[in-house]
């Protein structure tokens, strides 16, 4: 099985690596092409993760639209919880809506889009630029995951260690300076070297992993990370309380206060255990997120929503009364 996996997400890598690849190679020229490079993929992919947002919110304003009618059934059958959930069950199936949110749809649709990126953007010398035999040979000599187990602060290393050559690539006093001899071209160091300045954004080196113990400039990798994370989650459980008030009462307000304070906290431990370039990329992803929650909640507005299918309602009821006047007619 692990072989099948492997062979699956070997082919996924593959793929965005050769999307991230020609957006370097466009961008070549430019000051950061990498970092370029990276911010225009990120944002490609996260719009074509945009559709599976859409049922979610949709949900969303549909349970506006039945948060008056749940009040009556809860009025009128408070005392009787079998019947209410009877009845509950009754008008989701009716609306059309699943409290369950949208389904494990958009997630299946999602999840290999998020591998690609994952795997690109951790693995670039074997799907970027495509050394993966010279790769895998030289990760797999032991002298070099212990050294790279010794200099990284995260105890997921293994996951990182092609970001971690490049970082090792302009330092030529490296213990690990003739391995990467021994198994890659110089023409292909060169490249790697090359494609390794790319990794620089103003002064910061995002092949490096940011220490919590030792302040530097990495440090506003993490800091971006959370307060970018925040800002989606401030702004969803505001909308949330706007259109639902009933959400920011008793468990469910305590449930999303500790919601909203666990994304940005997660996202800042996160940063601290990753290479910058990992988390610069769940920076640029926090920032479309946060724009792309904004543009759905007001394009799906539950208000709006509501409007345009009561106006919807509106029109087929008369549509269908009409089609039995007609029928009426006819007979006559």
């Amino acid at each position: 099985m692990n072989g099948i996996f492997g062979s699956l997400f070997g082919f996924i890598y593959s793929i965005f690596g050769y999307i991230l690849g020609f957006f370097y190679e466009l961008f070549k020229n430019t000051p950061a092409p990498y970092v370029i490079a990276l911010i225009v993929f990120t944002i490609i992919t996260r719009v074509l993760l945009l559709p599976t947002s859409i049922p979610q919110q949709k949900n969303q304003a549909k349970q506006f639209r039945i948060q008056p009618k749940l009040q009556k059934l809860q009025q009128k059958f408070g005392n009787d919880r079998q019947k209410l959930s009877e009845e509950q069950q009754k008008l989701y199936q009716k609306e059309g809506y699943n409290p369950m949110a949208a389904g494990c749809g958009p997630m299946l649709i999602s999840l290999p889009l998020l591998w690609g990126v994952y795997g690109a953007i951790t693995r670039p010398v074997s799907y970027v630029l495509r050394f993966k035999d010279e790769a895998a040979a030289f990760l797999a000599d032991k002298n070099v995951t212990d050294f790279f187990s010794s200099i990284s602060t995260s105890k997921r290393s293994s996951y990182y260690q092609e970001l971690l050559l490049l970082n090792q690539l302009g330092d030529s006093s490296s213990k690990i300076s003739a391995k990467i001899s021994s198994y890659f071209s110089t023409a292909q160091i060169e490249q790697m070297k090359e494609f390794a300045q790319g990794f620089t954004l103003f002064g910061i080196d995002l092949t490096q992993t940011p220490s919590i113990k030792s302040f530097s400039i990495l440090w506003i990798i993490p800091i971006l990370s959370g307060i970018t994370s925040f800002l989606t989650s401030f702004y969803s459980t505001r909308m949330q309380k706007k259109y639902n008030p009933a959400m920011s009462q008793g468990s469910n307000m305590l449930s999303q206060g500790c919601m909203m304070a666990f994304m940005p906290i997660f996202s800042i431990y996160l940063c601290f255990t990753v290479p910058a370039g990992v988390g610069f990329y769940w920076v640029i992803s926090n920032i479309f997120a946060f724009f792309q929650t904004v543009l759905l909640s007001n394009i799906y507005a539950p208000p709006k929503v509501a409007a345009k299918n009561m106006i919807s309602d509106v029109i087929n009821r008369y549509a269908y009364e009409k089609s039995i006047k007609d029928r009426k007619k006819t007979v006559e």
